[in-house]
């Protein structure tokens, strides 16, 4: 195949760029409205679940050649067209597409419906399959196609990928969703020690599904690893405890500060589980955590209900020299965010919900 690009810089007006940004948009869409009417198809599934397909092939059935060679002497050739070939879901495909629809809770919803329903769903282990099952495919897939199923990179759990589905449903705002799965075992720590087979800190490489066929090995983690799925916890943390957007611009361009996390009434207390919460001297349910490492933060939960954007009525921002700033409302000023930020003598945080 020739290629077309030379390598080359060059400046370009703002509208234009924006003109081609919008056109390459518009291609974008149609290509994943595309790719959904294609589909997958694989082990009961016949490409209409509604889960978007990660993967195509492409074989090229006609070309022309342009009578040149490439650097090792092989001709190049130009397609003039290819035939599409599908595979079995993979879970990379419905997690990048929540991306797009992270905004519309409701078609956010309907995605997580759809995954739940379709073959990427271990309902054994209440997990989700890196692919659906990939029993019939070509070799020519890739390595995963080595593995036996549930092992590895075949219809396994692999605990990165899940954690990046997990996170697009709290971006989503799927609060009820997202903390279903992680206290129903999808998540550390919440999975059962004794299947696991490693502390419940430690995260692992991928997780022996229910596809594997050695039943006493399924549910056991495999290969510790303090990498991707690591990354995508700090990001659900930095989410459930702190929010999206802790520093913003105010309406006269400065920044101001806001706390407003996504945690549950049970991360409180949890009394079915027999975990009493911590009260803060009115009685009101708290939860405390160091902010850059190194100032305490403290919610005092007085509604008593789950904290799911919910704005903050006040703050209290104590100082190292003992002086205390009251803020009234949802967000801290800016030369209090300032200090926050700089780490600027400031000792703690008691925000007030």
């Amino acid at each position: 195949v020739q290629y077309y690009f030379s390598g080359n810089t060059t400046v370009i007006e703002a509208d234009d760029a924006i003109d081609m940004l919008t056109k390459w948009y518009d291609q974008v869409q149609l290509g994943v409205a595309r790719a959904m009417k294609i589909g997958s198809k694989g082990i009961d599934d016949d490409g209409t679940s509604g889960v978007p397909p990660s993967y195509f092939s492409y074989n090229i059935t006609s070309w022309v050649e342009t009578k040149e060679k490439n650097e090792k002497g092989l001709p190049l050739a130009n397609a003039k067209s290819m035939q599409v070939g599908v595979f079995p879901l993979f879970l990379e495909g419905p997690t990048r597409y929540m991306k797009l629809i992270k905004d519309d809770e409701d078609k956010m919803a309907d995605m997580y419906e759809k995954v739940l329903k379709s073959g990427l769903r271990d309902d054994f282990l209440k997990m989700y399959f890196l692919s659906a099952d990939l029993t019939g495919q070509s070799y020519d897939m890739g390595r995963m196609m080595a593995f036996a199923a549930g092992w590895l990179e075949n219809q396994s759990i692999w605990m990165h990928m899940s954690y990046k589905y997990y996170l697009q449903l709290l971006r989503g705002k799927l609060y009820d969703q997202f903390y279903a799965e992680m206290k129903g075992g999808g998540m550390l720590p919440f999975m059962d020690p004794d299947v696991y087979g490693r502390s419940l800190m430690e995260c692992s490489s991928f997780i022996a599904s229910s596809a594997f066929a050695d039943p006493s090995i399924v549910g056991r983690g495999f290969l510790a690893r303090l990498s991707g799925s690591t990354a995508e916890f700090l990001s659900i943390w930095r989410l459930m405890f702190i929010g999206s957007n802790p520093f913003f611009l105010n309406n006269d361009g400065e920044v101001e500060m806001q706390l407003i996390p996504a945690l549950p009434l049970w991360l409180f207390e949890d009394l079915e589980a027999g975990a009493e919460g911590k009260r803060d001297d009115d009685g009101n349910l708290i939860v405390s955590y160091k902010l850059f490492a190194s100032i305490m933060v403290t919610y005092h939960n007085t509604l008593g209900t789950d904290l799911f954007d919910v704005a903050p009525k006040s703050y209290v921002v104590t100082m190292t020299d003992g002086s205390t700033v009251e803020v009234e409302g949802a967000s801290i000023p800016t030369d209090t965010a300032i200090q926050i930020r700089k780490l600027l003598g400031v000792e703690s945080i008691d925000v007030y919900y």
